[in-house]
């Protein structure tokens, strides 16, 4: 496993902390907080910024067409951004939109604006789901039919496109904040303001509990296959086994790429099991399960990774920190 870095040979700087990575075929963009957009392609300089908000963006989501960007913003709007920089508003929210959840199967797209998930299909709203506390966290299932919300006291999953749908509760006490599903939908996870993680094995609801985080989880990632669920949080990437009937439940996770530094991000390979590790001190290693191999993708910067991101093909990583700094990895 051998990394080169690209764009010039050089790493990037994107002028503002990055939020999230996200790539259209070959372009990889990277969502600011100053509200800004910036695309580099493999072999091509950074682009201007492209003005998407007025503030910083807190969520971002490709959209169901593949082809642009949401990006939602604590300036309460929802908007389109494509990779030349072209933008359209499709909502003025008037709150912060702190989540966003897309499914390129169904067609829809969530965001989560205090209490309530607006729905969008065909580029306007079609329902609003309110909750009993503000939102934690947004996550489709893989065919698009679910939404499953995070608030305070547990979570909410509703079927997305039926607008009077009560929802089934999955309670548990505490404050729910990022919330995951996995890719065949028998698990639903959240990360916990407790500094641990909590889960339920559908349909039965069977309540699963991983503690022994010395953060809060921010960043999870699954491998394709639901096998395993990587976590940040912590001095190593925790990687929760999800094989067999009970899960993770009396199973230690893998704890792989153990440093001094937090690891403040994760991202699976899209098709092997390789995971990109960032970490506090802005080193990203990748960590190769098959054999245990690791290396070093990127090297120490000034500020913790906040955004990993594989493309389509896993050929190339999108890095980006919150002292502003990128990179794009050939692996």
């Amino acid at each position: 496993m051998t990394a080169q870095v690209y764009v010039n040979g050089q790493r990037l700087a994107l002028g503002a902390p990055a939020t999230a990575a996200h790539w259209i075929g070959d372009t990889a963009l990277f969502a600011l907080g100053d509200g800004t957009v910036r695309t580099a392609g493999l072999e091509a300089k950074l682009s201007a910024p492209h003005q998407a908000n007025d503030g910083a963006i807190l969520s971002s989501a490709l959209h169901p067409d593949g082809k642009r960007l949401i990006t939602g913003g604590d300036d309460g709007r929802v908007v389109l951004v494509s990779p030349d920089g072209a933008t359209e508003t499709l909502a003025e929210l008037g709150k912060w939109v702190d989540h966003l959840a897309v499914s390129p199967v169904s067609n829809v797209i969530v965001a989560g604006v205090g209490k309530q998930a607006i729905v969008f299909r065909e580029g306007r709203e079609a329902h609003r789901f309110t909750y009993p506390s503000t939102i934690g966290g947004l996550a489709l299932e893989a065919k698009g039919r679910r939404l499953v919300a995070s608030h305070y006291g547990g979570a909410t999953l509703r079927y997305v496109l039926t607008a009077d749908d009560k929802g089934v509760s999955l309670p548990w006490v505490g404050s729910h904040l990022a919330i995951t599903m996995s890719p065949d939908a028998e698990y639903i996870v959240s990360a916990m303001q407790e500094n641990s993680l909590h889960g339920w094995r559908m349909p039965d609801k069977t309540d699963l509990r991983m503690d022994g985080y010395p953060a809060k989880t921010r960043s999870l990632s699954w491998d394709k296959r639901g096998r395993w669920l990587a976590t940040s949080g912590a001095n190593a990437a925790i990687v929760w086994p999800f094989v067999g009937k009970l899960g993770p439940q009396g199973k230690p996770p893998l704890q792989p790429g153990e440093r001094e530094a937090l690891v403040t991000a994760v991202a699976f390979h899209p098709t092997e099991e390789v995971l990109a590790i960032g970490y506090a001190d802005g080193v990203v290693h990748l960590v190769r399960f098959t054999d245990n191999m690791g290396m070093e993708a990127d090297e120490p910067g000034e500020g913790a990774v906040t955004a990993l991101a594989w493309d389509a093909q896993g050929k190339h990583l999108a890095i980006g920190d919150e002292a502003g700094r990128g990179a794009i990895v050939a692996v």
